[in-house]
């Protein structure tokens, strides 16, 4: 009887230490979900990180220089392009987000390789097209995109693109 009553409890203690865990998994995208608007079609981006060897005070290191990457529907079809140090996105109807900055991030499962999931608020150019009333930007779902090698003095100046893919969600009004 002690017996199945301390593996009863090691169950109940497993079971609730594994909701726990799911629940901070749940909670882990929470922080850079928008709280207005409506998700309204999630994109797969695959791309690369553009950085350029930099040296001061610090040392040499790979500073982040802008992201260049593809955009594609759930269907296959290439529809906006993600580029530039503003953060810019463009759709193929036209429509524009002139820039966006990051409001919010979440450290990615694994950060030596993946770039971290974050939150944009968008600024979007008058107009009419697809992009036009997109608020925020949520890219998730991170592999890729942080540099594997050290810069070095021979390579300072230089840009080195490191390939990534994630998925975006736009989210409007």
């Amino acid at each position: 009887m002690r017996s199945i009553f301390l593996i009863l409890s090691v169950l109940i203690l497993n079971g609730c230490a594994l909701n726990t865990w799911q629940n901070k998994s749940v909670n882990h995208l929470d922080s850079i979900t928008p709280k207005v608007g409506k998700a309204s079609e999630i994109f797969l981006g695959n791309g690369f990180q553009v950085f350029r060897c930099i040296q001061d005070a610090k040392g040499t290191y790979w500073r982040f220089e802008q992201p260049i990457a593809n955009l594609s529907n759930t269907h296959g079809e290439f529809l906006i392009k993600h580029s530039g140090p503003m953060m810019a996105f463009d759709h193929a109807d036209g429509s524009r987000i002139l820039s966006s900055r990051i409001l919010s991030w979440v450290n990615p499962q694994n950060p030596s390789n993946d770039i971290k999931p974050v939150l944009m608020e968008a600024i979007t150019d008058p107009g009419s097209g697809f992009l036009n009333d997109v608020r925020y930007v949520q890219r998730i779902n991170t592999k890729g995109g942080i540099p594997q090698k050290n810069c070095t003095t021979e390579e300072v100046g230089h840009l080195l693109k490191v390939p990534f893919k994630a998925e975006y969600i736009f989210w409007k009004n």
